[in-house]
């Protein structure tokens, strides 16, 4: 019994696959037809859309798409405007200018200048307006978020200057890059970081009688950067008042080295309370990094930016 049921089990499992042999045999041509139908149907059916939307692109509905184009552009600078008044650099702010003399009709005119902007830093070119008449043009430059003096030196005026006001010319903005400067404050205290110590300002006589001061500090660069030609403004101050402006420069500052400074003062000398020493340095300009020994100058740009 158990052999029958066996072998009728395999007969029928035989038939089955003789039957659906059978039929793939006897329809294979057919489904291989159907098959090229179908996809030549769903090809032309691809090449009817695509077809019809060139068609419709650049015949039918032409007209109307560059009409929505327009409106667009034309109706959408109301947002753009919006937008980039929101994000542009704010107007550098300029103090009160103060004349100081030094005799011999000779003036010097300070002010301060203010950057409020963080991500923003300016090049420029100044003057002082006194009495209709503008002083020589002057290139000068302002990071983010700084405050810095402005002056011109021995100004010479045969009438006394009572007031001069600065004049901000030609101004150029700079983005910072935040793709190689993601904390700024951070980047900037790296590579400002000169600490002043020990300054003083004298009165002496020379051998002829005359009297002239004299200013000495310690400045150290207590940075990774070695630079060239560094300023320093020296601001003499009477209590809270600027009394004496001069500004001095410094060839080259190696890191980690202190450098003496001496700067005199000739002409009317001031009752002084404080020094003030106050660097400036340019760090977005590669021009005043030197480069370190053995290393190139491109190296040294990709490490100010990259570090």
């Amino acid at each position: 019994m158990n052999e029958g049921g066996l072998l009728l089990q395999e007969e029928k499992e035989f038939k089955r696959f003789y039957k659906v042999s059978l039929w793939w045999v006897t329809y294979r041509a057919a489904l291989r037809r159907i098959g090229f139908a179908l996809f030549i149907a769903f090809d032309a059916l691809l090449l009817l859309f695509g077809g019809w939307h060139l068609l419709d692109a650049f015949a039918i509905s032409y007209g109307a798409e560059q009409y929505t184009v327009w409106q667009m552009v034309g109706l959408g600078q109301t947002d753009l405007h919006v937008y980039t008044l929101e994000n542009a650099a704010s107007d550098l702010e300029a103090g009160d200018g103060r004349v100081i003399s030094i005799g011999d009709g000779r003036y010097d005119l300070y002010t301060t200048l203010v950057n409020s902007n963080d991500e923003w830093w300016a090049e420029f070119t100044y003057a002082f307006l006194i009495d209709g008449q503008q002083t020589e043009s002057r290139a000068g430059f302002i990071l983010p978020t700084q405050e810095k003096p402005v002056a011109e030196l021995a100004v010479e005026s045969v009438s006394p200057i009572q007031s001069a006001n600065l004049v901000i010319e030609n101004v150029r903005w700079h983005r910072v890059d935040r793709r190689y400067i993601p904390d700024y404050p951070t980047w900037a205290s790296d590579r400002l970081n000169f600490l002043i110590s020990a300054s003083s300002f004298e009165q002496e006589t020379r051998f002829d009688g005359e009297t002239f001061g004299r200013t000495t500090f310690t400045i150290e660069n207590d940075t990774a950067y070695s630079y060239y030609d560094v300023g320093l403004f020296v601001l003499l101050l009477r209590g809270n008042s600027v009394v004496g402006v001069n500004r001095t420069t410094l060839s080259s500052l190696e890191s980690g080295v202190e450098a003496e400074v001496t700067v005199n003062w000739f002409g009317t000398l001031p009752s002084v309370s404080q020094v003030q020493i106050i660097p400036e340095l340019n760090i977005f300009d590669l021009e005043v990094y030197k480069p370190l020994q053995g290393e190139s100058t491109r190296d040294t740009r990709t490490r100010v930016f990259t570090r």
